[in-house]
């Protein structure tokens, strides 16, 4: 089996020195490319994904286009932890079409610590990928369990105090043709992601150059109803995504410039308008109600 490797350096990339610093390190990404058998390897990105930004991840997608354009039977990607959901749902959004399995792959350790839960994970990914079933996945392995397949663009950020990754339904992928012909190359902050707390003062926020926001919502999928409606008031030509989970308010509880969106992820749909952003969308509600992947997911979960 062919297989390439997009090797872009966080934890699963790094080795730990004497002081304890976890640095980028070529020798980690050569062990990786052992473990899953890559026939060819692209690393000219190699950074800490909590640095990564929008040029990273253009450079990112070209990268991982390179790799797809030697014909492989799969490709391997490795990335930190940190960002993993928001560059998963990227890539799964640029590759929507892809007609062989991308997986991404993280690490909690450096794979030359003990308690690393890289192999189990690096070894599972390359199971997967005798599937040759197309789509992008993540393959993660939460602390006491097996490693499981996660669809791309339905991972969920991990919490700052755990490991855990979990994500919304099954990991089945479905390209409905909604990205073809799109640029993806990303560019200026366009959309604002605003998360609640109590205290938070909309009066504070100023939405100058930013074309849209994203409402994150509690766990139970609400918000300060009447503070955020309030916000959403004094700026009626910017449209207000509301990550609203399983939550349906009534319609008469928002101003028409807030759109409620169920069973997407916050960090799916944060780079779904990026995306629609990008390519001058006319009815950007319109298209980041539709699913692109199979990221919206419709079923209980």
């Amino acid at each position: 089996m062919k297989i390439a490797l997009v090797a872009t350096g966080g934890t699963i990339g790094s080795r730990k020195d004497s002081d304890g610093v976890i640095r980028l390190s070529s020798a980690a990404t050569e062990q990786i490319a052992s473990i899953v058998g890559a026939s060819s390897v692209f690393d000219s990105l190699s950074t800490h994904s909590e640095r990564m930004e929008f040029s990273d991840l253009n450079k990112f997608r070209n990268i991982t286009r390179e790799a797809l354009d030697t014909h492989p039977d799969g490709v391997v990607v490795t990335h930190g932890t940190d960002t993993l959901a928001f560059s998963s749902a990227y890539l799964a959004y640029a590759f929507c079409d892809t007609k062989v399995p991308i997986v991404m792959c993280s690490a909690d350790l450096p794979l030359t610590e003990h308690d690393s839960n890289g192999f189990d994970i690096l070894q599972s990914a390359k199971m997967f990928l005798q599937n040759r079933r197309p789509g992008v996945f993540v393959v993660y392995k939460n602390a006491g369990f097996a490693p499981q397949v996660h669809h791309g663009a339905r991972l969920l950020p991990a919490h700052l105090h755990e490991h855990f990754y979990h994500s919304l339904g099954d990991w089945g992928f479905n390209d409905s043709g909604l990205m073809h012909g799109m640029d993806f190359d990303l560019g200026g902050h366009k959309a604002l992601m605003v998360s609640p707390y109590i205290g938070l003062d909309y009066s504070s926020i100023n939405l100058d150059g930013y074309s849209a926001v994203v409402q994150c919502a509690y766990h139970s999928g609400t918000v300060n109803a009447a503070d955020f409606n309030a916000f959403a008031s004094r700026y009626p030509d910017v449209p207000m995504f509301l990550t609203a989970g399983r939550k349906k308010y009534a319609g008469q509880d928002f101003v028409q410039n807030v759109i409620q969106c169920h069973g997407i992820t916050q960090t799916a749909l944060y780079i779904k308008i990026l995306i629609g952003l990008q390519n001058n969308v006319k009815d950007l509600p319109g298209f980041v109600l539709k699913n692109a992947c199979g990221e919206i997911v419709t079923e209980k979960y």
